[in-house]
């Protein structure tokens, strides 16, 4: 770098020179805001959002074999949106009870497309991918367990790495089993409606409407139709928003092999995503209860609890991506619901040129 010598340069001159340059400055005409820049300004402002609950959905292996109801966010996608996204559940199963057991590990894909052709509603599908193996997280899960001194005996008795997912009666006869392999579950269609703005009312409210078609391999769908219908709501603040929501399902095939699964489940849930400093880091919390999977063979007919940590990571061009662990509450019932899961979700919103031009707001 050259180094210039220092310049004499008189005080007097100096405040001229500053007085010259503040006096052009206050007289040049300042640009004029078009109505481009206020709609930018807006657009801006409104990029902030909730990405809403962590879709989270029941992964236990014996509902695998039907669609589960899912939280979800209560604020429909503006006209014009569409919004792909992709989840993926890797779940380990260890459940050990007289007439049953799982042991073994899972991986659901589900790709989900969304699309709003109008202001207040949202159309879409839903298409899983579950692949059933025999697993790698059991070092993981016995060192944790020996770590916080909570053992699960049963879990330390039986091999490592192991496949087992059956059901029997009482005389030892069988009644389910699933095998260690990879198919395609029930296409499900979806539908929401808006029913309430935070914008308008101070919260957000949507209905939603499902139904899993007999589309899924066997032992991964059922042979009948699983309509569906939920309530969502949140409540957002300035960096939180509060969410809780409820749902039910029903499945017209309520047998799975000689399985008796319940033939309506419902499904409720509460939680918060906190965005500190309005930044892109989205921190949420999700407590999630399911009706009774079952008709028989206690405790798949008492309902399974589940909590979720995760997190959200907000990413310009409206992409998203989480990671989130969920874990059953083991302190009401650790054999009717999976043992420990990691949830992974990316997604993609943009608006498509020409659909929803004309939707009125």
């Amino acid at each position: 770098m050259r180094h210039f010598p220092a310049m004499g340069v008189r005080p007097a001159r100096l405040r001229a020179c500053a007085l010259a340059t503040a006096l052009v400055a206050a007289l040049a005409p300042a640009p004029r805001a078009t109505a481009q820049d206020a709609v930018e300004d807006a657009e801006r402002r409104d990029d902030f959002a909730f990405g809403g609950p962590i879709e989270l959905q029941d992964t236990f292996l014996p509902a695998q074999t039907r669609p589960q109801p899912f939280a979800e966010s209560a604020a429909p996608m503006p006209a014009g949106a569409v919004a792909l996204r992709v989840v993926g559940d890797w779940t380990n199963h260890f459940a050990d009870t007289d007439t049953y057991l799982f042991d073994g590990e899972s991986v659901t894909t589900t790709w989900r497309l969304r699309v709003a052709p109008w202001n207040g509603v949202e159309l879409g599908v839903d298409l899983p991918w579950t692949a059933r193996f025999d697993g790698t997280l059991d070092p993981f899960i016995e060192n944790v367990e020996d770590a916080l001194d909570a053992r699960v005996r049963e879990r330390f008795q039986r091999p490592r790495d192991s496949w087992d997912a059956i059901v029997v009666r009482e005389d030892g006869s069988r009644r389910m089993r699933l095998r260690e392999t990879d198919r395609v579950g029930d296409v499900v269609l979806h539908a929401k409606l808006g029913l309430a703005r935070a914008d308008r009312h101070a919260f957000d409210a949507a209905i939603a409407a499902s139904l899993g078609l007999p589309s899924g391999a066997a032992s991964f769908g059922g042979e009948g139709v699983s309509p569906g219908l939920a309530l969502h709501l949140q409540k957002p603040f300035e960096t939180l928003n509060l969410f809780a929501g409820a749902g039910l399902q029903h499945y017209t095939d309520a047998t799975e092999q000689s399985l008796r699964l319940a033939p309506f489940r419902w499904m409720t849930y509460a939680g918060a995503e906190w965005r500190p400093w309005r930044s892109w880091l989205g921190l949420v919390f999700q407590y999630q209860v399911y009706g009774r999977l079952a008709r028989t063979n206690d405790p798949l007919d008492d309902p399974a609890h589940y909590y979720a940590v995760g997190l959200r990571l907000h990413l310009p061009a409206r992409v998203t991506l989480e990671a989130t662990m969920i874990e059953n509450l083991g302190l009401i019932e650790n054999r009717n619901s999976s043992d420990v899961a990691f949830h992974f979700g990316v997604g993609w919103q943009f608006q498509l040129p020409g659909l929803g031009a004309n939707a009125q707001p």
